[in-house]
This record gives structure tokens, sequence and C-alpha cells, in this order.
């Protein structure tokens, strides 16, 4: 049978179906993008959150804010594993100064509590702005590291 002489009832059937297939692929396409989208919100959330954490945990034990500044570089450049430090890494080391400060005055009261929980956000906000346009990437991205895939060789 050819498309001349097929029944309308066919030809009609068939568009629904191939504009319902399409519909579908659209609709498929669209919550693929909102799932990738979510996933690097949740992503991207936790690891500003476990890295402000650890810049609090290195703040903890330092006595004074000389030796924060020391142990929240050294907490930022771990979190990141950066294990040497050159001279493109330095300056990022050097923009986290005004966050390692926040971190300090909220621990040692120098603000009441929700003063200084809003001004150690707004200073991280501050960094990774200044990332951005510094490096003209998130500073979240920092994070992804691509492990290239090893072959498996039996010997």
């Amino acid at each position: 049978m050819t498309g001349v002489d097929r029944p309308y009832a066919l030809v009609a059937l068939e568009r629904t179906a191939l504009a319902a297939d399409a519909e579908e692929k659209r609709f498929r396409a669209s919550v693929a993008e909102e799932i990738e989208r979510r996933e690097v919100a949740r992503r991207r959330a936790f690891r500003r959150y476990g890295f402000l954490r650890a810049l609090v945990e290195a703040d903890a034990a330092a006595p004074d804010r000389e030796a924060s500044h020391v142990a929240q570089r050294a907490a930022a450049a771990a979190e990141l594993e950066w294990e040497e430090i050159d001279e493109a890494r330095k300056p990022v080391l050097d923009a986290l100064t005004a966050l390692a400060d926040a971190i300090h005055d909220a621990r040692t009261g120098a603000l009441p509590a929700e003063e200084a929980g809003a001004a150690t956000l707004q200073a991280l906000e501050a960094f990774e702005a200044w990332y951005e346009r510094a490096r003209g990437l998130a500073f979240a991205e920092l994070f992804d590291r691509y492990m290239p895939e090893t072959p498996l060789v039996d010997f």
C-alpha cells in the first residue's frame, strides 16, 4: 500500500503518532535539561558548603588572625588538591583574605552571629565573583577533576 492509496484514517493516525513522538522527544529533552541544571546546582551547593566548612574548621584552631590566614590558605589548597602553589594559584589564595577575615571574625564574635554569617556569605560570593571575572569560569568548576580512563592491561 502506497501513500496514495492508503485510507485517510491511516494517514491521520500516522500524523498523530508522529506528532506525539516528536512531542515526547521534546519533553524528554526538556526534562533532561532540567535534571542537568538541578544536578549542577546541587553539586555546586555542596562544593561551596564543603569548601567553606574546610575554611571554618581551619580557622577553629587558629589563635589569631595571622594564623587563621595561614591555616585557611592551607585548607583551601588542600580542598583544591593543590600540592604546589605556583604563580597562577597564589593570586587565588590571596583573594581569599576577605573571606578568611569574615570567617575569623564570625568565630571571635566581632559581629552578632546572624550578621557574621551574612558577612561570611557575602565574602564568599565576592570571592567567587572575583574568580569568575579573573579566570572566566565559575569557582565551583575548580572542583571538577577530569579523570582519564586508564586501560586495563593484563600482563
